[in-house]
This record gives structure tokens, sequence and C-alpha cells, in this order.
């Protein structure tokens, strides 16, 4: 045994300082720092995320106003009176009247200027703050209308934008005067009036803006100088700048920094107190380890006693314990040994190392061990083989030191030996359940994607032909609801069994989750055997299965893509089989589609009617459209029918045709079918007399909130 002999040296002063207070003192100054910079750097981003944030309340602010503005212009413009009255004859007493297009266009709307533009550029009527008179709108806006004019004529919606105006900024809307009444289609934009609304950007309307948007000092600057640490340029419809608007950004980094420092500034004063404390009681230990050291010499013979503990762990424990010569000729076995193998140790002791265990060839450390190249040291977890008494093949894992005599001559190795038969299985089966389906036994997705990248690495290197089928089976859920998922579990092992018959040893057949199924082919000659398979797939799933003694009917819905030039990767790829699937199951169960471009080009095209139609209750974009319905005998109307009506701002009116089914698979209908409801029963109070019949969508009438 060896004897452990403990080597003590005091520490001077001066060795102290320099070991402890120098290290102690530069990571307090260190963490300090750290902890200031910290706090600084967050403080000035609290500041910068406050000028993004008010930043954009003011586009928004601007935007809201142009919004509103063009709304109550179109309001106007659309007015049978105007039109009559404005743009067929200008009666100046009619529009002067208040309630018209008179005073209330400044006292109501808060618009200094409105303008009538005949056809011929002639301004026809003209307001002026609040008061009706006879000027030429070019005198007040100078530059810009005349494009502004144009654009206006093109569309028929409102044109909003900012013009200058002297030193003034003005928010400047243009419309046709066109009813509803009047054919758009037949009529000629230039010969249309057009009416025009002026709003000055001055102090009262910015300081109002402010209040709404929490804009402190908003105001107008057009030296850029002069701008504030927050600004929006104010720019024409051809990306102009005229001016800025800025205003003075809140500061919720420096308010933070005055409520941290103090306290911050008292801890770190704390911190230096606690540290020089510590110093100053490691010091004082110091002086006593030189005492103690004195008495690690007692535990020498405590040592010898644990020694022999550990021997009695050892052969308590489930590892067991070996020892071989410098031969590597086993000389020792401990009792764990006879009891995991079942082999005697007298069998085994005296012979060489490597005729009971074995490991892989590749395995480097077992060859340096047996070739004596190893250089004596100690080695772990190295994984070799054996066999038990009835010759089953085990696994296990060694780990030994090299043993040296009191010349430190080597005389051999000693070590333990852990049985890890089980875990190692364990561990297979864990990553094959990791890769597989546990019900069906195919790849899951996760081997099914690694499988997809392989074949793609192989088209690449071999230009080889892939194809990839993604599988739904039809009629499957009325089989889970109707008998149960029992049935409907084992019915997916059957079809995975004939999945498996109608493809190629290459070929890759795997559940996705639910009745979804995938299948790569690899090594095609091109789409026709894709074609080819996927036929005979759907003959195949159509021929009953019995289970149980019942006899199941089901179909099978199949989407196929073949590589080309827009889907040369797998992601995109598997999406276009996806999306062929969902066509088929579109047009008919049982069938096959390949993709085709244009199917994409669909599908993007309703994700995003369903996206504007998530928004359009909100927009009040829905209208409910009321056809009566007469008695004949008297002549009179005793109902209504309510008809859902969606004007979209861009489309125009949308048929209930393609929004409805839209709505229904989407999960919108229940909030419109509401809508309706609601819409309809307050219009019918107003009609005490009339009924109201409204048409509810079955997959309403089937919901539990109904």
């Amino acid at each position: 045994m060896l004897r452990v002999t403990p080597q003590i040296s005091s520490l001077s002063s001066e060795t102290f300082t320099r070991r402890i207070v120098m290290p102690m003192a530069g990571m307090i100054v260190v963490a300090v720092g750290l902890v200031l910079a910290f706090v600084v750097v967050s403080a000035d981003g609290q500041n910068r995320l406050e000028v993004s944030s008010s930043t954009k309340l003011a586009e928004t602010a601007l935007n809201v106003n142009q919004r509103q503005m063009g709304r109550n212009l179109r309001d106007y413009a659309v007015w049978e009176d105007v039109y009559h009255n404005l743009h067929v004859n200008v009666d100046f007493d009619w529009a002067a009247t208040d309630g018209n297009v008179g005073a209330n266009i400044y006292e109501g709307l808060g618009y200094e200027m409105a303008f009538v533009i005949n056809p011929e550029g002639e301004t026809t009527y003209a307001v002026i703050d609040g008061i009706p008179q006879k000027a030429n709108a070019l005198d007040f806006l100078p530059e810009g209308l005349d494009g502004l004019i144009a654009a206006g004529r093109a569309q028929v919606k409102p044109v909003v934008s900012l013009l200058e105006s002297g030193s003034d900024v003005l928010m400047v809307a243009v419309n046709s005067i066109l009813p509803p009444s009047i054919d758009k289609a037949t009529t000629d934009p230039a010969s249309l009036s057009m009416l025009i609304f002026v709003k000055q950007l001055d102090e009262t309307f910015l300081t109002r803006m402010g209040d709404e948007y929490l804009l402190e000092g908003l105001h107008i600057v057009r030296d850029p100088a002069l701008l504030q640490p927050a600004s929006v340029p104010l720019m024409d419809s051809a990306g102009t700048i005229l001016a800025y608007l800025t205003w003075t950004p809140a500061t919720p980094g420096y308010e933070l920094l005055s409520l941290l420092l103090p306290p911050l500034g008292i801890a770190i004063l704390i911190l230096a107190a606690f540290a020089w404390q510590v110093v100053n009681n490691a010091r004082r230990s110091t002086s006593a380890l030189e005492d103690s050291a004195r008495v690690v010499e007692s535990y020498a013979q405590t040592l010898q006693e644990s020694e022999a503990r550990f021997r009695d762990v050892a052969e308590a424990s489930s590892d067991w314990i070996w020892e071989c010569d410098p031969d590597l000729r086993l000389i020792y076995f401990s009792a764990r040994f006879s009891e995991v193998t079942g082999i005697s140790a007298a069998s085994v002791l005296g012979k060489p190392l490597e005729q009971f265990f074995s490991s892989d060839s590749e395995t480097d450390g077992w060859a340096q061990l047996l070739e004596g190249t190893h250089e004596h040291s100690t080695f772990r977890d190295l994984r070799c083989f054996y066999r038990d008494v009835s010759g089953n093949s085990r696994i296990c894992r060694l780990a030994g030191r090299p043993i040296f005599d009191a010349t430190r001559g080597f005389i051999g190795y000693r070590g333990t030996a852990t049985d890890i038969t089980e875990e190692v299985e364990a561990q297979a089966r864990a990553n094959h359940l990791a890769l597989h389906d546990a019900l069906t036994g195919l790849p899951n997705r996760v081997l099914f994607r690694e499988r997809l990248d392989g074949a793609f690495e192989g088209k690449r290197r071999d230009t080889q032909w892939i194809s990839v089928l993604c599988l739904d089976l039809d009629h499957f859920k009325e089989v889970n609801d109707t008998l149960g998922h029992g049935f409907g579990d084992a019915l997916l092992v059957k079809v995975a069994e004939r999945l498996r018959l109608c493809v190629r040893p290459g070929d890759t057949v795997a559940r996705l989750g639910g009745d979804e199924f995938a299948i790569i082919q690899v090594g095609v000659n091109g789409p026709d055997e894709a074609a080819a398979l996927s036929l005979r797939i759907v003959d195949i799933i159509k021929e009953p299965f019995i289970i149980e003694g019942q006899e199941l009917h089901i179909g099978v819905s199949i989407g196929a893509a073949v590589p080309d030039e827009t889907n040369n990767d797998p992601d995109k790829l598997l999406k276009c089989a996806d999306i062929a699937l969902y066509r088929a199951k579109q047009t008919g169960r049982g069938t096959v589609r390949f993709f085709e471009p244009r199917m994409d080009n669909e599908l993007q095209a309703r994700k995003s009617l369903e996206y504007e139609m998530r928004h359009a209750l909100g927009r009040e974009e829905f209208v409910l459209n009321y056809q009566p319905l007469i008695d004949l005998r008297t002549q009179r109307v005793t109902a209504v029918e309510a008809l859902l009506r969606w004007h979209h701002p861009e489309h125009g009116l949308v048929s209930p045709e393609i929004f409805i089914p839209i709505a229904e698979k989407c999960g919108l209908i229940t909030p419109i079918s509401e809508w309706v409801l609601r819409t309809a029963c307050t219009q019918v109070l107003k009609w005490p007399d009339l009924r109201v019949a409204v048409n509810l969508s079955p997959v309403h009438f089937r919901s539990r909130e109904l």
C-alpha cells in the first residue's frame, strides 16, 4: 500500500495578497463594471425602443387621418344630390346650405377648404373656412393639385396625399363625383367633376393628434437640423419630402437609471465591505492551515481501514472486479463475476484476456491493450463482448488502470466490468421507436424525412428519378366512430401490410400520423411509374378488409409529386405532394392527383381569402341584404329573407358560394353566423310587422354553440 504523506506549504502575507486579495479585487471590479454596463445599455435600449414605438404611433396617426379624410370625401362624392347640384348643374344656393356642402365641411368635419373642379379644370364651387364662395383652387394649391386630380380620375377610390402651399403642409383628398346610380363602366372618368377636401396640418390639428397618440410637442419643421430624436417625414405622392413631423419622445431609460444608480451604489459599497471581511477571515484561516496539516497524518490508519471497506462494497455491488498479470492473463475475479455470468471464476482464471473478452476490430483502445502499446495508462468505457454460461452473447463495459510495484515496475491491470446488455438493448429499442410508428412498425415522419433527404442525395449523385406520394384514407373516420379505435388500429395495421406489398425493396412506406401515409419511390424511370403505383394502391385499398369477422370498406386519396425545377428539394417536393393530396380529396375520394403549379396558386389564393375573411367582421365588410317576401293576395310584404354579402375592399362583392365553404372549413362560420343572427334580429325590431328568415350553415347548425 502507498503511504500518503501530506505536503503543506505556508502562505506568506505577500503570497496571500498576490493569490487571493488581488484576484478577488479584480473579480469585484469586473463584476461591478459589467453590472453598470448592463444597466446603461439597457437604459439606452429602452430609449431607442420608445423612439421606435412613438414613430410607429406617429405614422399610424397620419395614416388614420388620411383614411378618415378619404372616407368622409367618399361619402360626399357618391351622394346623388352632389352629383346633380355640383356636376350636372352648379346650384350655388343648394351647395351653400348648411348640411350640404357648406359650413358643415369646416365646422363638422374640420376641413378648411373644399373645391369642385369641372371636367375642363375650372373651379365651379369653393368653401374656404366654412364660407361658400367662388375661388380658384389653384390659387390655394398651386403645386401638385393637377397630378392629384389626374390620379383621382384614374380610380374610383379617393386619392389622399400631402401637398405644399407656401409655408403650409396640407392634407388633400380628391375623388370623382360619381353616385352608385351611374354606370362606372360606361362613364368616361374625364367627363366627371372632382370633389376636393383640404386639411391644413396646423398647430391645433397637431396638438390634438399629439394628445390622442401620446406624442409630446408634436410640430412640423423643415430644417432637418432642427429635428427632435423622433421624427417622421411628410412626403407627397411622388415621395418628395415636404417637411418633417417631430416630437419629444419619452426617456424611460434615463428614468430607470435615476432609480437604479443610488441603490446600486449602496449595494457596491456593501459588497466591498463584505469582500474585505471575507479577506480578513481568509487571512486568519490561513494561519490555521499549518496546524490542520499535522492532523492529516493521523488519517493514514483510517485509509487502510477504508481499503478493507471498499473491498466489501465492491463484492456487494452490481459490477465485478477483475485483475490480470503483465501478460494479460486473468488472475482474479470478484464473487460478483459468477453471480452475473453464471461461470465459475476457476474455469476462467489463467486464460488470456482476449480469450474471454472480445471487441470490435475497429476499437483502437482494445487493440492497443492487447498489443501492449497502451502505454500502461488508465482506460474507461471500453466496450467488450463475452458469452455467459448459456452461450448467450453479452455486452460489458471495461474500466481499468495499471498496477505498479514499489519500483514502478508494471505488474498488470486491475479494473471493473459492468454488464450493459439490457442498457444497450433498451437504447436500441428506444432508437427504433424514435424512428418507427409504434402501431404499424412503419418508418415515422422523422425517418421518412431522413430517407427523403437521402433519396435527393442519390438523385443528385446518380441523376435517378424519385417520386413522393402522400396518402389519406377515405372513410377511416367512420370506422373509428362506429366500431371504435380498436378496429381503427387493426385497420391501419392491415393497410400498412398492403402498402408494403405494393412497393419495391428500395422504396419507403411511412406513416406520418392518423390515417396519413407517405411513400418514397426511388430509381423510377419517370412519372408514369409513380402513376402506376398510385393506381395499384387505390385498387388494393378498395378491396374489403376482414377484421374480427367484420367486412370493412375504405378508399384512399393520393397526391403525387416528382422533382422539377420548381420543387427540387425535399421540403418543396413534400409540400407539393401534400397540395396534390388536398386537391385529390377536393375533387372526389379514391382519386389520384399529380401536383401542378396552379394547385399551389389556388391554395395560396384560398389561404389569402381566408386570412382577409378573419378580419372582415372587425372591418365591417359583411352586410345583410333583405329580400322581401310578398303575399300575392294582399300585395303586402309579410317577411324578408336576410342574405349575407361580403364587400371586399379590393375584390368588390365576393360570392357566398366562394367564402361560405372556406368559412365552414376554417372555423369562421360560427362567428359569422352569430353576427348575421344579431344583425338580423336588431333590424327586425324596427319592422315589428315583418318576419325575418335567416339562412344557417349546416356546420353551425350541428355546433354545440348554436
